[in-house]
């Protein structure tokens, strides 16, 4: 063997020795590392770089002064915020006492509630926001019912609420999946004193329950406020466009990949995304969650 061989040899060693693996895994993270490199870093860096890229070339602000100082724009950031808001609302509405029910009490057909619970998530939204035109829209079998006998609609697909309404119908099962675990993982002995303190029913769920929960509930709700506000067939199916989302493919597929008010739409709307998983992780900073034993609730 050469001196020059052996000294490559050594050098591969030694990188292994300080990575704390054997070759095959130090090129499989070489792999995964090229990988996210060419298909996921480099296209956001390169959506980030024409969003802050002048007529010149040169770095500028003035498209993101620009889009604050577009009414429209300005109004599709709010009803963005706001649908993806209420949506989280909506969803958990549905979602905390259906785990909550699910993770403590054992009943027949509690499993087959628990994968209903999940087919959502299989179906694309925008089925299931054809579904909800057909049952709930202004002319689906619900309202011609309510007009025929009591003379009234109800707007259930009508503008933002329609959208808030078909997305926390078909994103609730984050919430869902990620709180009955986090249910499931609470020691039963933490429950069982604050019930021989006196703590029973709504006040143990939400003094004791609950807040042991939140990693659960706060990992589900952040995934489904990053869903809903990017989400873009749910809004253009129904009908709206004063959305980010939808704002953003109108820019790009009317006016073209020049406009750079569509790199723009994005980043604000990889800005907001990532925004709302740090308000998750600041909630639960400085908070220790941990129990001794896994186990049954107590209630």
């Amino acid at each position: 063997m050469s001196f020059s061989a052996i000294r490559a040899w050594s050098g591969a060693h030694h990188l292994t020795t300080r990575l704390g693996g054997s070759p095959v895994q130090i090129a499989a993270l070489i792999f995964v590392a090229l990988f996210l490199l060419a298909f996921l870093i480099v296209p956001i860096l390169r959506v980030i770089a024409a969003a802050f890229t002048g007529a010149g070339g040169g770095f500028t602000l003035v498209h993101f002064g620009d889009f604050f100082r577009t009414a429209l724009l300005r109004d599709a950031f709010w009803n963005s915020i706001y649908v993806g808001v209420m949506t989280v609302a909506l969803a958990s509405a549905i979602a905390v006492p259906l785990a909550a029910i699910l993770a403590r009490f054992r009943f027949r057909g509690a499993a087959l509630i628990h994968t209903l619970g999940v087919v959502p998530l299989v179906m694309p939204p925008f089925v299931g926001a054809v579904a909800m035109q057909l049952i709930y829209g202004r002319n689906g079998g619900i309202n011609l019912l309510l007009n025929e006998w009591l003379g009234f609609r109800i707007p259930f697909m009508e503008g933002l609420n329609g959208v808030i309404f078909v997305e926390a119908l078909h994103y609730f099962p984050f919430i869902l999946l990620n709180l009955s675990a986090s249910l499931a993982n609470i020691d039963s002995a933490m429950e069982e004193s604050a019930q021989n303190l006196g703590a029973h029913g709504l006040t143990l769920f939400s003094r004791i329950v609950f807040p042991l929960a939140l990693p659960g509930y706060l990992a589900g709700a952040a995934l489904v406020f990053v869903k809903v506000f990017d989400d873009l067939a749910t809004p253009l199916l129904l009908n709206v466009t004063n959305m980010l989302a939808p704002q953003a493919y109108l820019k790009i597929t009317t006016v073209g990949m020049s406009d750079p008010m569509g790199y723009v739409i994005a980043v604000v709307m990889i800005c907001c995304s990532l925004g709302a998983m740090l308000l998750a992780a600041l909630l639960l900073r400085g908070r220790d969650f941990a129990t001794q034993q896994r186990g049954g609730g107590g209630l």
